[in-house]
């Protein structure tokens, strides 16, 4: 059951999306000066990655059978090694070329923006079965509003700034990361209202 459910998940558009986030963290980590614009890029494409990791063309077959949702999103969490390994290698790039980041924030930043994107599929998933693509639209506005809307960037902040003195994103993501758990385990482990194919 758990390699059908793999080799069926959205793996081009995971692999893809995760590889464009490559190419702009890489740009980030060869480019110093902007590092503190395509890191949050980066890391925000990987959300979007992450959100495709749920889709289910084959939803109304495989919603009505015994493995329940719980298990079927564990099996495919699977999937996220894929976004967090290309978030680790541009982190170990970024490392190799002497920027002066924070790691541990980073490493946070970019666990919580993986695990947002999940979360926020986990949610869309209970009503469709392919979500990756209105969710990760969706996840990537919201993570870039502090770059795009500068009044949001005084209030909040996605990535860590520079320097052993810089504003910390830490707050942010803890918070993220609580509620994501709270959000995963409500929609997979049935403390919500559950789309149901014959309900449609």
């Amino acid at each position: 059951m758990i390699r059908p459910m793999l080799r069926a998940g959205a793996w081009p558009a995971v692999v893809g999306v995760s590889s464009v986030a490559v190419v702009v963290g890489g740009c980030g980590a060869a480019f110093p000066a902007a590092a503190t614009v395509l890191l949050p890029v980066c890391f925000a494409l990987l959300a979007a990655a992450a959100a495709f990791t749920l889709d289910e063309p084959a939803s109304l077959v495989v919603d009505v059978t015994p493995t329940g949702p719980a298990r079927r999103t564990a099996i495919r969490a699977v999937a996220l090694l894929a976004p967090l390994a290309a978030g680790a290698l541009v982190l170990l790039a970024a490392a190799l070329r002497g920027l002066a980041l924070p790691w541990a924030a980073a490493g946070l930043a970019l666990a919580g923006n993986v695990l947002l994107g999940f979360a926020a599929a986990c949610v869309v998933r209970t009503r469709t079965g392919e979500p990756g693509a209105a969710v990760g639209s969706v996840v990537v506005l919201v993570l870039m509003a502090p770059s795009l809307v500068p009044p949001v960037a005084r209030w909040v902040r996605t990535f860590p700034a520079p320097g052993a003195g810089g504003t910390s994103s830490d707050p942010v993501w803890w918070t993220v990361l609580a509620m994501c758990a709270l959000a995963i385990a409500i929609s997979t482990g049935g403390l919500g209202p559950r789309w149901t194919p014959w309900a449609a």
